[in-house]
């Protein structure tokens, strides 16, 4: 199934019509909070408030499919090798011959683990809820150069837009004979051809889009004229501020030793 050129999802959820801005606000302050505050409750509490949003945002399913892949495998990693290497390990509680998975050790690998499912789940809540051009011409309407802002699209368009590439050369492969499934050795030999047609269709596609982009006068130094306007409302602007604030005093509560 084709994949759209972004991760966006249709939605009409208040949060899909917030300003661009103010949910750039929430995910960075949401990763934030979640690498300032020590303990793991209060990083669990980060995760189900990133949770409880993805779920009103009606994308909850569609990130828990996803990132079911990414932080489990992680997940186990960090535990592991924390709880039997960490340095400040003591308390065993699971003998293994030579080894042994100490307490310590587990605990900072769950909460390192936990830390990075709430960036991921801040990120995937900014994605699934922002459309790249929206994000763009929000930064642009600020005062951002349209050169950046173009930069700024493509770097979020760039993943989606490769991922579905690779999904038609894959497909044109396989139409063509080519085994790209099965043992790894066959899926290890099929790499190369696939590699191939989509670095070239990614620098084609980059030589389009510059063509594209001067034919549009994008570098003439004129004044430039807002396609729409994207509604910011005083409610929001507050939102934004308390939110800042909030990493800021949660920043100083760590420094100072209250937390």
């Amino acid at each position: 199934m084709a994949r759209g050129l972004s991760l966006y999802a249709e939605g009409s959820s208040p949060l899909h019509r917030a300003h661009p801005l103010t949910k750039a606000t929430l995910t960075l302050c949401a990763i934030g909070l979640a690498f300032i505050l020590p303990s793991w409750p209060l990083v669990l509490g980060v995760g189900v408030a990133l949770l409880s949003l993805l779920a009103a945002a009606g994308v909850l399913r569609r990130f828990l499919f996803v990132a079911a892949g990414l932080l489990v495998p992680i997940t186990l990693l960090l535990a592991l090798v924390q709880s039997l290497a960490n340095p400040h390990n003591q308390t065993v509680i699971l003998p293994l011959g030579p080894l042994a998975v100490h307490r310590e050790g587990l605990y900072i690998g769950l909460l390192a683990a936990l830390r990075i499912a709430d960036l991921v789940a801040a990120t995937f809540l900014f994605s699934f809820t922002t459309r790249p051009a929206d994000l763009a011409e929000a930064l642009m309407q600020r005062g951002l150069s349209p050169r950046f802002g173009y930069v700024i699209q493509s770097a979020l368009q760039i993943i989606p837009q490769s991922l579905e590439t690779a999904d038609r050369i894959r497909d044109a492969q396989r139409a063509r004979g080519l085994e790209t499934e099965g043992p790894l050795p066959r899926r290890a030999r099929a790499f190369i051809p696939l590699l191939l047609p989509l670095v070239l269709s990614a620098l084609v596609a980059t030589q389009e889009r510059a063509m594209a982009l001067e034919v549009r006068g994008f570098g003439l130094k004129v004044g430039r004229l807002a396609r729409y306007r994207i509604p910011d409302s005083l409610g929001q602007r507050v939102l934004r501020w308390g939110l800042a604030l909030a990493v800021v005093a949660a920043l100083a509560a760590r420094l100072r030793g209250w937390l």
